[in-house]
Formats: C-alpha cells, structure tokens, sequence
C-alpha cells in the first residue's frame, strides 16, 4: 500500500506509555530490517514485551529523558527516544535516536517527532543541549537536523559498521 499523505496532521505525537510496548517492539523489529542505519542487526533485537514495558516505565520516570511515539490511525509509525546523563555534571545533555517505517518515510514524521522533542526540551528546564549521531551517507537526515539546527560538531571515524563495512558518523548537536 503506498500513502500519498503529505498532510501529516493525523499524526499524533505523545509519550509512549506502558501499552504499547508490544506495538514499539514490532515497530522496532521492522526499523531493523527496513534500513542499514538503525544500531540493531536484524537478528539482534529480541527485546521482550515485558523489558519494553520496563523501558517505557523508566522514561517515563526520568525528568531528563522521553520516549515518544508517532501514531497514524493507532497505529505507532515511528518512535524517537532520548535520554540524558545520569550525573549532575551531565544531565543537562542527550542523544537521541529516531525511527520510521520506511512505507511512511518522506512525509515528515520524523520532524515532527524531532520538533516535540525540541519542544519538551526548552519546557523541561533541565536539558540544555541535544546530540544526534547520523551516518555520514545519510543524507537526508542530515538536512532534515541541519534544517531543525543542528550543527556538525565532529565526524567518528569507522563507528558504524554494516555488511562488513565501516561507516563514518557525524557527530551533531542542537544548544538549546
């Protein structure tokens, strides 16, 4: 089925809550097979629904860190998770790592994710600065962050690897 929606006011973007860990799970283990650019291989994510479960629960305790879903008709389409430091020294900055099913790719859920990210950020009163790490092939996602503000601020050399093959990765950040 393909969605030609570039109207993307349907998408409802809230904090994950302990229901749908099933639902963020498969989601999950469908970004792991859909792209080369997500940290999990296919056969590497076995999370439980019950660990899921335990994970939605911490972020939803933790004053520095939020777990969002993007649902389109109830159905979770994406997930953006981020989480800061757990010292004083550090709990003012996090990364966070953003996913897309790929048959809903281009009509920018990921942005709006990111921006209620960025929302909650500068509402949170504890979080000062936002990280990203993007592969340096990556592209679009590249121009979506530097579209949002995002500055490059260094490059890992061979931090990523996929098929036997070393990626670099771009390290960005969003001062707040």
């Amino acid at each position: 089925m393909e969605i030609k929606m570039k109207n993307i006011e349907n998408i409802i973007v809230r904090e994950a809550i302990i229901g749908d860990a099933e639902e963020l799970n498969k989601l999950l283990e469908t970004v792991t097979t859909e792209t080369e650019h997500f940290g999990y291989e296919p056969d590497e994510f076995n999370i439980s629904v019950e660990t899921q479960e335990h994970t939605i629960n911490m972020y939803s305790m933790t004053d520095n860190a939020v777990l969002l879903v993007a649902l389109l008709n109830d159905k979770i389409v994406g997930s953006l998770s981020f989480r800061a430091g757990g010292t004083n020294k550090l709990r003012h900055s996090g990364e966070f790592g953003v996913q897309v099913l790929k048959e809903y790719w281009g009509l920018g859920i990921g942005k709006k994710l990111i921006k209620h990210l960025i929302r909650w950020a500068k509402e949170n009163k504890i979080i000062k600065k936002i990280n990203l790490r993007v592969r340096i092939d990556n592209t679009s996602a590249r121009h979506l962050y530097k579209k949002l503000g995002f500055k490059q601020e260094g490059i890992l050399r061979k931090e990523f690897m996929s098929n036997g093959k070393f990626y670099d990765l771009i390290y960005m950040g969003l001062v707040l």
